[in-house]
């Protein structure tokens, strides 16, 4: 009779998730603006590892989340599904967050949702190659081989990216 238990995680892969789980999260929650969706994606993207967690690295496990985001992206458009804007989920956490942290500076929370609405408004290309070079902090070897471009191309995504977020900024008043 065969065995229909599922087998448990190896040791490599409980590495791999614990080493880059909340990093892919972010990265993915920046790509799809949906935090829910992001954690459903983090866990796609582990099982899609699973076979591979002896060789994976930092480049693989991005390359399969990014992968994985897309796919989903595309899903959503084919069906036509309509979601709220992702700047109106912001402004929603942005006033749960004000409720809970009274202390919180007024302008810091609109600097926030602004940055937010920013990032969002960015290609995905330009957005990604931000995202993992300054919250994640990978090198532009790193995010080329993540995205499947060369490097001088990672630099020009990410300057343009800096450029855009500056000129929406200080068009709605923050001297950045």
């Amino acid at each position: 009779m065969p065995d229909t238990c599922p087998k448990p995680p190896s040791n490599r892969l409980t590495s791999l998730v614990a080493a880059h789980a909340a990093g892919v999260q972010r990265y993915l929650r920046a790509l799809t603006g949906d935090a829910e969706v992001a954690r459903d994606l983090v866990q796609e993207t582990f099982l899609k590892l699973d076979a591979h967690a002896e060789t994976a690295g930092s480049a693989l496990v991005f390359t399969v989340a990014r992968s994985c985001a897309l796919d989903h992206l595309r899903r959503r458009r084919v069906r036509g599904r309509h979601e709220r804007p992702e700047t109106e989920r912001d402004a929603d956490t942005a006033t749960a967050t004000a409720a809970s942290r009274p202390d919180r500076a007024l302008e810091n929370e609109q600097l926030d949702h602004d940055l937010r609405a920013a990032l969002a408004a960015l290609p995905e290309d330009q957005r990604s190659a931000f995202f993992l070079s300054e919250i994640e902090g990978l090198t532009y070897a790193e995010i080329a081989a993540i995205l499947g471009v060369s490097s001088g191309t990672i630099a020009s995504r990410k300057h343009h990216a800096v450029r855009k977020l500056r000129e929406h900024l200080e068009r709605l008043g923050h001297g950045i």
